[in-house]
């Protein structure tokens, strides 16, 4: 998982990296520990809610949330967002990083 080899460095920064995902809770343990993520990985299988929230959800007809990284501040607002154009998207830990650093 590509944010979790900047963990050390996104956590220094004073920033938490936090997973959602809409996968069945069917394996999800293997996954995280495949993954080797030492970040929380929340499952949603039955309450897409929070991907509809942020509208990351069914956007390409397949019932799951769409891969994107959101930047939060403690006051609830978004500062920064990546949104994926598939289900294979990634952000670098270095391109949060940098988002990070610009909107201190």
């Amino acid at each position: 998982m590509e944010l979790q080899r900047s963990y050390d460095e996104i956590s220094g920064a004073g920033a938490e990296i936090l997973a959602v995902s809409t996968d069945n809770l069917q394996g999800a343990e293997t996954a995280v520990r495949n993954f080797e993520a030492e970040f929380p990985i929340l499952y949603t299988s039955r309450d897409p809610s929070i991907p509809e929230a942020y509208d990351r959800f069914n956007k390409f007809g397949d019932g799951l949330a769409s891969a994107a990284v959101f930047i939060i501040g403690t006051d609830g607002v978004i500062r920064w967002q990546s949104l994926g154009s598939n289900y294979q998207h990634q952000v670098s830990g270095e391109e949060v990083l940098e988002a990070l650093g610009a909107i201190r």
